[in-house]
């Protein structure tokens, strides 16, 4: 049972088909079909079904397949961890993050990473916060930047790599910019552009909505923290975001912001993360000592 004939029977589940399985593998699909009667003979089992064109698992492949996708996924980080400790001076760093440090905090990150270290190639995936954490615990990536609340991360090794203040923003001309003091209440009655469910930032607005027993009326929800800033400039909505994310604007009196009124959830900060059983590289702990230090 060799790794060719786990990666087809993985890709199988994915695809359902095996000329894109074989696209993807860069085989022949006879070659792709061999492996597939080879595996059933070698385990003496039926791992695929055929349905209108169609390749799916049996139960016997589906109780494979959670073995499968371990034993691949074990395999390519391997060979990535194993060729980032050749050298410092060559090699790949990559690093996924989700949208609010990926927008304001990483790229600088890296621009100084690379800067030190000129002969390393840097690749960033951007991805939801709850998405990273579930990727990082199945070992598909190895090194993030989340947006993390105290407490949070229990199940990785984290360090801060920069402290982080939930606030309310507004445009300038904003109502709630001329009041000397807001309640929850206040703010709870003027229309909310939310950021998705899955991000930090919409994780705060709910914790915070709970705390102070108010309902506020969700007028647009985006997936896209620039897309929040838009359409806070209009002047007619109030949203939460990462002080850090909106600094500029503020200089340039586009936005305005206040503290959270009443009870706050608490400030979190951008953090990096790995498994507690990964050992970084000594390129990723480069990186790590660089981003704690800046």
């Amino acid at each position: 049972m060799n790794l060719v004939k786990l990666q087809i029977l993985v890709l199988i589940e994915k695809y359902k088909k095996v000329t894109d399985v074989a696209a993807e593998m860069d085989l022949k699909q006879p070659t792709v079909s061999f492996h597939m009667k080879s595996l059933e003979s070698e385990l003496g089992a039926s791992l695929f079904q055929y349905r209108s064109g169609r390749v799916l698992l049996t139960d016997a492949g589906r109780a494979l397949y959670q073995y499968a996708v371990r034993i691949v996924s074990l395999t390519a980080e391997a060979e990535r961890t194993v060729k980032q400790f050749t050298s410092l001076a060559s090699g790949n760093l990559e690093l996924t993050a989700s949208d609010i440090p990926a927008s304001y905090l990483v790229p600088k990150l890296l621009s100084q990473f690379t800067a030190q270290h000129n002969g390393i190639d840097v690749f960033l995936s951007v991805l939801p916060d709850d998405v990273i954490r579930e990727r990082l615990r199945s070992r598909e990536i190895q090194l993030a930047v989340l947006h993390s609340a105290e407490g949070q991360d229990d199940s990785f090794h984290t360090q801060v790599i920069a402290p982080d203040e939930t606030v309310l923003v507004f445009a300038p001309e904003h109502p709630l910019a001329a009041l000397p003091e807001l309640t929850a209440q206040d703010v709870a009655r003027e229309p909310w552009v939310q950021h998705e469910a899955a991000s930090y930032l919409r994780g705060i607005s709910d914790q915070w909505t709970q705390l102070n027993n108010v309902r506020v009326w969700n007028h647009a929800v985006l997936g896209s923290p620039e897309a929040v800033k838009g359409m806070l400039y209009t002047g007619g909505m109030v949203g939460v975001f990462s002080k850090s994310g909106i600094a500029a604007e503020v200089a340039a009196g586009r936005l305005a912001y206040a503290g959270l009124p009443g009870i706050h959830p608490g400030d979190g900060a951008f953090v990096l993360a790995w498994r507690k059983d990964y050992t970084l590289s000594p390129l990723q702990k480069a990186f790590a000592e660089m981003a704690a230090g800046d």
